[in-house]
C-alpha cells in the first residue's frame, strides 16, 4: 500500500496580548500564518496549534506600558494550498468584501478597512 503523499496546508493562528494584571480596555491580536505540511487537515490542525503555544507565554512584552503575555487563542482556519497553480486542486476561500472597489485597493495596500468575512 502506497503511503500518502504530504499536502501543504496554510494555518491561520490567533495569538493575543493579554495584560498580567489588572483590567484591559482593548485586547490586540495578531494572526499568525504557517506552512505546514501534513497527511490532513486535521493532522495540520493539530501542527498549528503547537507552533502558537509555542509561540505564545514565551517571553514578558510590554502593552500600554505594562507587563503583559502573549497567549494563543486559536488556530482559526486551514487553508488547503494549491499543490501546483496551473492546475489549481482542492483549496479553502476566504471572502473578504464589502463592494466597494476603493476600499479593495485599501485592503491590497495593507490599509485598514472594514470588510465582511464569509467562511
Amino acid at each position: 500500500m502506497k503511503p500518502s503523499a504530504k499536502i501543504w496546508y496554510a494555518a491561520s493562528v490567533l495569538l493575543a496580548f493579554k495584560l498580567e494584571r489588572g483590567k484591559q480596555a482593548r485586547l490586540p491580536v495578531w494572526e499568525n500564518v504557517y506552512l505546514i505540511q501534513a497527511n490532513s487537515p486535521a493532522e495540520a490542525r493539530k501542527r498549528a496549534e503547537a507552533l502558537g503555544r509555542a509561540e505564545a507565554g514565551q517571553e514578558v512584552v510590554e502593552l500600554e506600558g505594562k507587563p503583559a503575555r502573549v497567549v494563543f487563542a486559536g488556530v482559526r482556519k486551514i487553508l488547503t494550498c494549491a499543490a501546483n497553480p496551473a492546475r489549481p486542486g482542492p483549496s479553502t476561500v476566504s471572502k473578504l468584501h464589502d463592494g466597494m472597489e476603493a476600499n479593495l485597493r485599501k485592503l491590497v495596500r495593507g490599509e485598514a478597512v472594514s470588510v465582511v468575512y464569509e467562511e
